[in-house]
């Protein structure tokens, strides 16, 4: 009885350990130029998905890591799997991010902010 209680114990304890990810948890944030870096802790997601969710606005850039969200479409990555999905909300552009690997969800938001500053420079330099 003894040998089974243990088995069962083990059973569940390698099932609580299959159903997360360690993930990234992190804030950057740019704001007219100025860049705020949060430092990286690492977090425990239920689910087998991280996630980033980046937001460009006209004067501002936030990318944050965090654990998916299934009540909102758009960072449910249970649905919508690996891969980035994109979306213009309120003027705001935002782009989630979804992966399936231990502390997948990382990236430098000095990279980040270059992309968005070459995206938005090309933009200009085509309407004049």
């Amino acid at each position: 009885m003894q040998l089974f209680l243990s088995f069962l114990l083990l059973i569940i304890c390698f099932f609580s350990f299959a159903n997360s990810r360690q993930c990234w948890a992190f804030a950057d944030y740019e704001y007219e130029g100025t860049l705020q870096n949060s430092d990286k802790v690492k977090i425990t997601c239920p689910g087998d998905y991280c996630m980033t969710l980046s937001e460009q606005g006209s004067d501002f850039n936030v990318y944050n890591g965090t654990c998916p969200d299934a009540s909102v479409k758009i960072t449910d990555c249970q649905t919508n799997g690996v891969g980035c999905q994109k979306e213009t909300i309120g003027g705001v552009y935002v782009k989630v991010c979804c992966c399936n690997s231990d502390l997948c969800n990382t990236s430098s938001i000095i990279s980040q902010f270059m992309s968005v500053l070459f995206m938005t420079t090309l933009y200009y330099q085509n309407l004049y």
